[in-house]
């Protein structure tokens, strides 16, 4: 019984479909596909897969979104992404750009810009709003305290919590 139910699982993952985007190749427009994405070579457009995306570590991907199940990366991604299910960002991967995902996990060395927003499973879409938004306008002390996982705040007293941040002077009576 168990030798059926690993023969259906191979089966199944023979018959998916996978989408290999070579070292050197590059890509230039909108990609779209279903099942397992692997990029090793630069795509700069949209990407909208009905499946896994992964990025390795040759690939890059620069676009204005970036919409799949889950999303892996090893390489560099310049792009808003949301995903349905889990972004992954592995060892000396990058992220510049908003996500929104059910989960984002970041590995030490790698290295995320952007803002997040995690959402019940299924709904890993970016609201019409915030995927117009450009990559790269976060307030200045926002952006100070992203970057590479591990990195030490800015020296400059540019990153401030809320609980540091000082109060804002209400108007007086009358004003």
């Amino acid at each position: 019984m168990l030798g059926r139910s690993r023969k259906r699982n191979q089966e199944k993952a023979a018959s998916e479909p996978f989408t290999y985007i070579h070292r050197g190749t590059k890509l230039i427009g909108d990609l779209e596909a279903q099942g397992r994405v692997r990029v090793h070579g630069t795509v700069q457009g949209n990407v909208r897969i009905s499946g896994v995306l992964e990025v390795a570590e040759a690939g890059v991907i620069e676009g204005e979104n970036v919409e799949a199940d889950e999303v892996k990366i090893l390489g560099r991604v310049r792009a808003n992404v949301n995903a349905r299910g889990k972004i992954e960002i592995w060892k000396d991967g990058q992220l510049e750009g908003n996500v929104r995902a059910t989960a984002l996990d970041i590995e030490e060395g790698a290295s995320f810009t952007g803002r997040s927003e995690m959402v019940p499973a299924g709904k890993g879409r970016l609201p019409e709003n915030a995927s117009n938004a450009k990559r790269g306008s976060l307030p200045r002390e926002a952006a100070a305290t992203l970057g590479a996982v591990g990195a030490p705040p800015a020296e400059n007293g540019a990153h401030k919590g809320a609980e540091d941040a000082e109060p804002e002077e209400e108007p007086a009576a009358g004003d």
